[in-house]
């Protein structure tokens, strides 16, 4: 499959570009798989899943069973010491 290839100009970081070609990644391709995966993900989203929601801010993997973890029956209640 013969590709329409065209030459552009990006602007990058110095130490991003030195560092990418130091790791010998091809630039070119690189570039190109990003933005085709921005091009697709603005034209079709992912569905908002837990983990999505989860990520915004929601629950912050706060534990709303504790009791559960510590091993604690159901319906046990912490009571505070009795002052003297």
């Amino acid at each position: 499959m013969a590709q329409d290839r065209r030459s552009t100009c990006l602007y990058i970081g110095r130490e991003v570009l030195e560092t990418a070609k130091k790791s010998g990644l091809n630039l070119s391709r690189v570039s190109e798989n990003a933005l085709i995966e921005a091009v697709r993900r603005l034209h079709c989203p992912e569905p908002e899943t837990a983990r999505n929601r989860a990520s915004v801010g929601e629950g912050r993997d706060r534990d709303l069973n504790p009791g559960a973890r510590l091993h604690r029956p159901i319906g046990y209640q912490a009571t505070s010491p009795r002052p003297l």
